[in-house]
């Protein structure tokens, strides 16, 4: 089927795909916002915050962040913060340096505070999934930034997450923490034209430069999806699919595919 879709549409590969190079990426206004607030803090801000609702794109983002940062400058360590806890994010971003982590927690801090001031390249840490970090690792993330021999940062957090993750900081035991940062970026569901550009975008990034989906359809899918490019990006490789199989050169509002396994 794969080969069908790509013979039928004259595509060079399949759109919507969930392996689509950072370098690639559709700027909408949120990714170009969400970027350069990433971009420019990373240089000097010890914490950065990215947040949006599932699916929104902050992956997207932080791919191409860490696709285009410089590499003689940063060491960018990408880590989930699904259940972590203090000692694996100290031993995380040890074994992101190359250094091998001892197995305590207490010596993994000593080690750590002792290997990152002698850097040459600064660590930048983004925790993806940071709502799901366990208290002891939040808790911990402000002294991990405090190296006070100077005022420069030695290491920045980008701290990536759901809603939940800014209800979350809001809780007085981590005050400290959100009061050190200073960027931060709400990303928010595509717009209707937004939308519509995503798809004709993909399509004619996979090698077929005509639309494939006319005005109702995408408009269809904008009001299903909620703007959501996850949602979106399902929704229209379905409809691809769905409409080789009844040899639809266009798909139409009549084609397009929305079920999903859970209804």
């Amino acid at each position: 089927m794969h080969n069908s879709v790509l013979d039928f549409y004259g595509l060079s590969h399949m759109p919507f795909s969930k392996t689509l190079s950072p370098d690639k990426a559709f700027a909408t206004q949120g990714f170009k916002e969400a970027y350069a607030q990433l971009e420019y803090g990373i240089s000097d801000e010890d914490f950065l915050l990215l947040t949006g609702p599932v699916g929104v794109g902050k992956s997207v983002v932080l791919g191409a962040l860490i696709h285009h940062i410089d590499t003689n400058r940063y060491t960018p360590l990408y880590i989930r913060g699904s259940g972590l806890s203090e000692g694996e994010l100290f031993k995380s971003i040890l074994a992101g340096l190359d250094r091998e982590p001892p197995r305590f927690t207490q010596t993994a801090k000593r080690m750590f505070y002792a290997v990152i001031p002698d850097l040459t390249r600064k660590p930048i840490v983004i925790v993806d999934d940071a709502q799901e970090m366990k208290e002891s690792a939040m808790m911990s993330l402000k002294s991990m930034a405090n190296f006070t021999a100077d005022s420069q940062s030695r290491i920045t957090f980008i701290l990536s997450g759901q809603p939940e993750l800014k209800a979350r900081l809001k809780l007085s035991q981590f005050l400290p923490l959100t009061q050190r940062i200073r960027l931060f970026f709400h990303m928010k569901p595509m717009s209707l034209k937004e939308t519509a550009g995503y798809i004709d975008y993909h399509t004619s990034a996979a090698g077929n430069p005509a639309p494939l989906f006319s005005d109702s359809a995408k408009a269809d899918i904008h009001r299903h999806s909620e703007g959501i490019p996850r949602v979106v990006n399902t929704a229209c490789y379905r409809s691809l699919i769905n409409a080789v199989v009844k040899g639809v050169k266009v798909i139409d509002s009549s084609n397009v595919f929305f079920e999903n396994p859970s209804e």
